[in-house]
């Protein structure tokens, strides 16, 4: 091949990378043909939860169970914020996750892979469905008469100029990545195993085979923006989320019922009553010397100190109360209204049921 054609075979490539899966090895050895749809229902979920919250087996004729896997929706919204909550850096080896002491917790929530807090880090397994070639040439690439800018370059912004193809496969490309960041070692290839991670049929070889192929040097501006941040903190996305999308729920369930609610607060209270209560002895234990009860600043600087500690404390347990009961009547608010959704929504599927009220 000569010079000039093999420089135009790789401008072609560069132009149309969307079109083909980033990687060649066949991990899972499934032999799976284009036509082979009975092989292609085997890689799938047994049921996923739909928007409206019905169970219902995925239909390789329906994309919303793959726009459900592949979601990132929430994380785009807040990519300007990011920064916040983690670094721009691919996230760290599983074992150096053990190291840190967090403890692996599996989530099917995409949009929670990688999140951590304290001891605990959340990773979404890897479907066998994307390790699958024939799937993403189905279901993955762009329609050879899809509008997107094919050759254009990516950018991190450029989410909204593509079709729903290519951003599913920007997602997907990026969450394979993240695995090859979390599996550089064989020590972590046999964590992902045990935490059945990863499908047990694939071995360290054809692993190592598959990871290269990815380019991870040159992935950045094939992947969904999110995964150019790796470990994000739950605490900070939580933040995040209520401030940036004006919500009270953070960004995953902080409390499970009200009680903890009020004993996470309230054990902070506690250690600044301590505090403060620490500093109010010392306060009193220098008016009872000679030199400190004769002087006004001291005096002023104690009474002022005093009188911050009464209504400071008042003021913050009153917002905390406060808090709690907008919190209760939001939940009661937004109870009420799934309760009156979802029963129309089950009342649409079966015509002759109707809900006792």
């Amino acid at each position: 091949m000569s010079t000039s054609n093999a420089k135009a075979s790789i401008s072609v490539m560069e132009e149309n990378w969307s079109q083909e899966p980033p990687f060649e090895t066949q991990l899972l050895n499934t032999g799976i043909t284009k036509a082979d749809q009975k092989s292609f229902e085997s890689l799938l979920p047994a049921l996923y939860r739909t928007f409206h919250d019905d169970l219902a087996a995925p239909n390789l004729q329906d994309s919303q169970w793959i726009e459900k896997e592949l979601d990132l929706s929430r994380l785009t919204k807040m990519f300007n914020y990011l920064w916040l909550a983690g670094r721009p850096m691919p996230p760290r080896p599983l074992h150096y996750q053990l190291i840190l002491g967090r403890d692996i917790m599996v989530t099917e929530q995409m949009d929670l892979h990688l999140v951590w807090s304290s001891n605990r880090i959340m990773l979404k397994p890897l479907p066998r469905f994307l390790l699958e070639r024939q799937f993403w040439l189905r279901y993955l690439t762009c329609r050879d008469q899809c509008g997107c800018p094919i050759h254009a370059k990516q950018s991190v912004q450029s989410d909204q100029a593509e079709c729903n193809q290519r951003l599913r496969w920007r997602a997907a490309t990026g969450f394979l990545f993240s695995y090859a960041a979390l599996i550089c070692f064989e020590s972590d290839f046999r964590i992902a195993q045990e935490k059945h991670l990863i499908p047990t049929t694939i071995t360290w070889p054809s692993w190592r085979s598959f990871v290269q192929e990815l380019d991870t040097e040159h992935i950045y501006g094939k992947v969904n923006s999110r995964f150019l941040y790796g470990e994000l903190r739950l605490g900070r996305l939580s933040k995040i989320h209520r401030i940036s999308q004006l919500s009270l729920r953070g960004y995953s369930q902080a409390w499970n019922q009200y009680s903890t609610f009020f004993e996470t607060n309230f054990a902070l209270i506690a250690s600044v009553v301590v505090y403060v209560a620490f500093i109010l002895g010392a306060m009193q234990t220098g008016l009872a010397t000679g030199d400190l009860q004769d002087s006004n600043t001291f005096q002023s600087a104690t009474s002022g100190f005093v009188l911050f500690s009464i209504f400071g404390l008042l003021s913050v347990t009153v917002l905390l109360m406060l808090l709690f009961l907008l919190i209760f009547a939001s939940n009661l608010v937004g109870t009420f209204m799934y309760r009156k959704r979802r029963l129309r929504n089950i009342s649409s599927h079966v015509q002759s049921w109707s809900p006792v009220v």
